[in-house]
């Protein structure tokens, strides 16, 4: 794929399993913490009983977000990513900086969707007809009456993107990118020309990914997508963007020289994540994360991700 110009970051934040902010998540790794996986309890005597996701170590957002009302529409991927925009947000300083909330745009990754399982069967149980087949009329009549009416909200791929757009003000363009690592990694590179041709004075682009959850870890495992013995653990980035050109006289947190999104050659082979044996395979947020911390831990800067693609970067 095509190079994406060079860009500044002004701002950044995440979540993760070792803390919610980067500077939390930073001293805990450098202090030598690692993320601990443990088997889900009901999925023993399947084919996914030794499969390993974070647990006790699941981030606590409580009074991270201030909107209460909001928080009834937001999922875990909706909540991980508020958090870690805020972060970044603040850092960038957009909004003391009088840019028109239509001319910053949203470009997301975001994971596979990870809803609750004991209302999803109920869901299904009461849709089924009398020969057990799934049927859309008693889908209609009856399993809809089963669940909350703002289940929807918490299953829909662009709702993290929605959250933070509304959270944060932001009315530009917007672009949403799923499921795996090499689609937020073309998120970031829209999101990189967008700026360079003018369309918008700044972009946050975000992702996150719940991985952990039982129902989505058994969709990565049975693709083959994790190697025996990885831990994969949730996990949130974002990146405010500029022009060099255009930003504030900051100091930015980083510039990106180079960002690349190849085809791979070993579309087969697993895919590889420098992150992982410190904060667990995140998979859709793994390439922001991986923007964020490699400078900082001397980590190579290459992705291969679950799409057959490596992203690669130059950070300054």
């Amino acid at each position: 794929m095509r190079n994406a110009p060079e860009i500044r970051i002004t701002g950044s934040g995440l979540v993760s399993c070792l803390g919610i902010s980067r500077e939390a998540t930073l001293a805990a790794v450098k202090a030598g913490r690692r993320v601990q996986g443990e088997p889900f309890s009901f999925l023993a005597d399947t084919p996914y009983s030794s499969c390993l996701a974070v647990q006790e170590q699941e981030p606590d957002l409580r009074g991270c977000i201030a909107d209460r009302r909001m928080r009834k529409f937001m999922s875990r991927h909706a909540e991980l990513a508020a958090v870690a925009a805020r972060e970044a947000l603040e850092e960038a300083d957009l909004p003391a900086r009088n840019i028109a909330p239509e001319r910053i745009g949203i470009y997301a990754g975001v994971g596979l969707a990870a809803v609750d399982i004991a209302a999803s069967a109920k869901l299904l149980r009461t849709s089924m007809d009398e020969g057990g087949s799934f049927s859309l009329n008693h889908f209609s009549r009856d399993g809809l009456r089963t669940i909350h009416p703002l289940w929807s909200f918490h299953t829909l791929p662009n709702m993290p993107a929605c959250i933070v757009s509304v959270l944060e003000g932001i009315k530009g363009d917007n672009g949403i990118y799923t499921p795996w690592e090499d689609q937020t990694a073309f998120a970031l590179l829209e999101a990189a020309y967008a700026l360079h041709e003018g369309a918008i004075d700044a972009a946050v682009v975000v992702a996150s990914d719940t991985p952990s959850h039982p129902a989505s870890m058994v969709e990565i495992v049975s693709s083959g997508f994790i190697a025996p013995g990885e831990i994969v653990a949730p996990g949130a980035a974002c990146l405010v963007l500029e022009r060099p050109d255009t930003s504030a006289p900051t100091r930015p947190f980083s510039e990106i020289s180079e960002l690349r999104l190849i085809a791979s050659a070993e579309e087969h082979s697993l895919p590889n994540d420098p992150l992982a044996p410190i904060i667990g395979r995140t998979l859709a947020a793994a390439p922001l994360l991986l923007v964020i911390l490699g400078p900082l831990l001397d980590l190579p800067r290459r992705l291969h991700g679950c799409g057959g693609h490596r992203f690669s970067f130059e950070a300054a």
